[in-house]
C-alpha cells in the first residue's frame, strides 16, 4: 500500500510513532508506518524500500533511540536517493550523532517534546502545503510516441475505417445528385385563359367581310 507519508522511527518508538500516524490520518493523509503496513510474512526490506518509493514525506521521529538506529539510518539514506523530503521530528532533545548531523544540517527541525498539539498542528500544515504545491500530471507531460505505437491501426480496424470512408462518399453524392433530382418540382399548367388563346386560330386579315 503506497501513502503520501512515510514514517521512520526506532522500533523503542512504536507507540509514538503510533500516536503520531493516528494524528496525521485524522487530518487526512495516508500514512505507511512499520508495524501497521508490513504484512506477515512479507519481506520487510522490500516493503520499506518500496514504500519510501512510493511516498512523498518522510515524518522521521528522532529520539535518542533513532539517534543509535541503524536502520533509521538506512531509511534515511533511502530518502535521498529518492529525493524525497525529510521532516526531522524531535521528540525528545537530542542532538543528532554524526551518522544524522550531515543528513540534518539543511532540514528545519519541529520540536514534538515541548508542545505535542501545537507541533501536530504545525505538521500538519507543513504537509500540506508541500502535497498541495505539487505540480499534477497533465495530459502535456504524457509521452507523445507511445501511445501512437499502442493505437497503430490493426487490420480489421483499417476495413472498418474504409468501410465508414465509403459509406461517408456515399451520403454525399446522395446529398448532391440523388435528393435535388427527387425534390425537382414540375412547372406549373398555363392558366386556362392562356391555353385556350394558345388553341384559337389566329384570324386571318386578308379576309374581307361582306
Amino acid at each position: 500500500m503506497s501513502a503520501s507519508l512515510f514514517i521512520s522511527h526506532a522500533t523503542q518508538d512504536a507507540r509514538v510513532a503510533a500516536r503520531l500516524c493516528e494524528a496525521m490520518e485524522a487530518r487526512g493523509f495516508s500514512c505507511w508506518i512499520a508495524s501497521r503496513d508490513i504484512a506477515p510474512g512479507e519481506n520487510f526490506q522490500v516493503a520499506i524500500v518500496r514504500a519510501i518509493r512510493g511516498a512523498k514525506i518522510m515524518l522521521l521521529v528522532f529520539t535518542s533511540a533513532a539517534n543509535g538506529s541503524d536502520e533509521v539510518a538506512k531509511e534515511l539514506a533511502l530518502a535521498s536517493q529518492n529525493k524525497m523530503i525529510v521532516a526531522p521530528l524531535r521528540v525528545e532533545n537530542v542532538a543528532p550523532s554524526e551518522t544524522f548531523a550531515y543528513e540534518f544540517a539543511t532540514r528545519q527541525w519541529i520540536d514534538f517534546h515541548t508542545d505535542w498539539p501545537s507541533a501536530i498542528e504545525q505538521l500538519a500544515r507543513y504537509i500540506g502545503g508541500v502535497l498541495s504545491a505539487e505540480p499534477r500530471a497533465s495530459a502535456a507531460d504524457a509521452p507523445i510516441f507511445a501511445p501512437l505505437r499502442q493505437r497503430r491501426p490493426t487490420g480489421r480496424r483499417l476495413a472498418v475505417i474504409a468501410a465508414a470512408v465509403l459509406a461517408l462518399a456515399a451520403l454525399l453524392w446522395a446529398a448532391a445528385v440523388v435528393l435535388p433530382a427527387l425534390t425537382r418540382r414540375p412547372a406549373p399548367p398555363p392558366p386556362p385563359a392562356a391555353a385556350a388563346a394558345a388553341q384559337s386560330p389566329s384570324p386571318n386579315n386578308s379576309e374581307v367581310p361582306f
